[in-house]
C-alpha cells in the first residue's frame, strides 16, 4: 500500500556485485497524520479508509463530511458502486478447488479459499504464507488462525462506511444494516482501537518475519556471490594454467619432439652400426680364439720337442765329455811311458739327473 503506516524501506534500484543488508527496523520513519500532522503510532489508534489513506481515529471523527481529507474521495459513491458490482458479478469461488460455498478471503493478500470443513484451502494458505487473518464472505466475520478464534464482531457498512455490529450468519453482507442493533460510539471506538492494535501487531510480526526472510536471502546471496567470485578466480587461474600448458605443448610439438625424433633416428643408426661392429668383432674373436687354441697346441708340441732336444743334447754333451776325457787320458799315457802301461783306467759313472740338478743349483749359488 502507498500510505502504509509501517512501510518497508525501498531496496536500491541499482544492482551491485554483492547484495545489500536489509534495513535496520529501528530506523523506519513513522508516517504523519494528514489532519494533525503528528506521528501515527500503533498505540494511538489508526484507521485506514477505502482509499487506503491512514488517519488517527479522533482526527477522522472531527472531520466533517464523508469525503477523504486528502483526496476528497467520497465513500458513499464507492459503497454504492461496490454494492452494485457485488450484485452484478458472479459468485466467488475457491482459488484451488473452485468451490462456491463456505469461502474465506485473506485480509492480507486477498486470496480466496474454502473453509477447513470442506477443502481447507484457506487454512493451507495460512500455513504457506502465515497470513493469520481471514474473513468469511457470507457473514464477514474475521478469524484469527494464530489465536484460533474470531477477533471482532464490528464491520464497516458498505453504504456509508460507518461501523456496525456484525449481522447474524444467515444474513447476507449486502443487506442494509439494522440501525436498531448499532452499538454506542465509545464501544466500537474501543473495539476499533483494539482491532487496529491487534492487526498492527500481526502486521509487525509479518514485517519482522519477511525482514528475516530478506536477511536470510541477502546472506545466501552474499555467500553465493562470494562462492561465484572464488569460482571465477579459480576459473581464471585454470585458464592461465591452461595457457601455460598450451604454450608448453606447442613448444614440445614444434621444437622438442622433432629434435628428440632426430636424436632417436641417429641413435638407432648408431645402434645398428654398433651391432654390426659387434657381430664382426665377435666373428674375429672366435677366429682368433680358434687360432690361439691351435697356436697353444703347437707351442706345447714345440715345448715337448725342445725338452726332448735338451735331453738329447745333454746326453751328447756327456758323451762328448767322456770322449774328450778318454782322448786326453790316452795322450797322457803315451807321453808318460812304460810306467803306466800296465795300469787300468776307471771312468766314473755319469751323474744322475738329481745330482746334475744339485750341481746346477750349486753353480747358480
Amino acid at each position: 500500500m502507498k500510505n502504509d503506516p509501517f512501510p518497508f524501506s525501498d531496496a536500491p534500484s541499482t544492482m551491485s556485485s554483492k547484495p545489500l543488508a536489509p534495513p535496520t527496523p529501528s530506523l523506519i520513519e513513522l508516517p504523519t497524520c494528514p489532519v494533525c500532522l503528528e506521528r501515527m503510532d500503533e498505540t494511538s489508534g489508526l484507521l485506514t479508509i477505502l482509499c487506503q489513506h491512514v488517519f488517527h481515529c479522533t482526527c477522522l471523527q472531527r472531520w466533517k463530511g464523508s469525503g477523504c481529507p486528502v483526496c476528497r474521495y467520497t465513500q458513499d459513491d464507492l459503497g454504492k458502486r461496490n454494492v452494485n458490482f457485488a450484485m452484478d458479478e458472479g459468485p466467488s469461488e475457491c482459488s484451488v478447488c473452485h468451490s462456491e460455498v463456505n469461502l474465506w478471503i485473506c485480509l492480507i493478500c486477498g486470496n480466496i479459499g474454502c473453509g477447513r470443513y470442506d477443502g481447507a484451502h484457506a487454512f493451507d494458505h495460512y500455513k504457506e504464507t502465515s497470513h493469520s487473518f481471514a474473513m468469511d464472505l457470507t457473514s464477514q466475520r474475521v478469524w484469527d488462525y494464530l489465536g484460533d478464534g474470531y477477533v471482532h464482531r464490528i464491520i464497516q457498512g458498505k453504504s456509508d462506511g460507518k461501523l456496525l455490529e456484525l449481522p447474524a450468519r444467515g444474513d447476507s453482507a449486502l443487506d442494509p444494516p439494522d440501525w436498531s442493533d448499532a452499538v454506542p460510539r465509545e464501544k466500537f471506538e474501543n473495539i476499533s482501537v483494539e482491532y487496529t492494535h491487534l492487526l498492527t501487531s500481526q502486521l509487525e510480526s509479518q514485517r519482522v518475519y519477511f525482514e528475516e526472510q530478506v536477511e536470510r536471502a541477502a546472506d545466501k546471496a552474499s555467500k553465493a556471490s562470494a562462492s561465484a567470485i572464488s569460482a571465477q578466480e579459480a576459473a581464471e587461474r585454470l585458464a592461465r594454467d591452461m595457457e601455460k600448458l598450451q604454450s608448453q605443448y606447442d613448444s614440445l610439438t614444434r621444437e622438442t619432439i622433432p629434435s628428440l625424433e632426430r636424436d632417436k633416428a641417429r641413435a638407432e643408426r648408431r645402434a645398428e652400426k654398433f651391432e654390426s661392429m659387434s657381430r664382426t668383432m665377435e666373428k674375429q674373436w672366435r677366429e682368433e680364439k680358434t687360432m690361439n687354441a691351435s697356436l697353444m697346441e703347437r707351442v706345447e708340441f714345440l715345448d715337448a720337442e725342445v725338452s726332448k732336444l735338451k735331453a738329447a743334447n745333454e746326453d751328447l754333451a756327456e758323451q762328448n765329455r767322456d770322449l774328450t776325457f778318454f782322448i786326453s787320458g790316452t795322450e797322457r799315457l803315451k807321453n808318460q811311458g812304460e810306467d803306466v802301461v800296465e795300469g787300468t783306467v776307471s771312468v766314473p759313472d755319469p751323474p744322475t739327473s738329481s745330482s746334475k740338478r744339485k750341481g746346477k743349483r750349486k753353480a747358480k749359488k
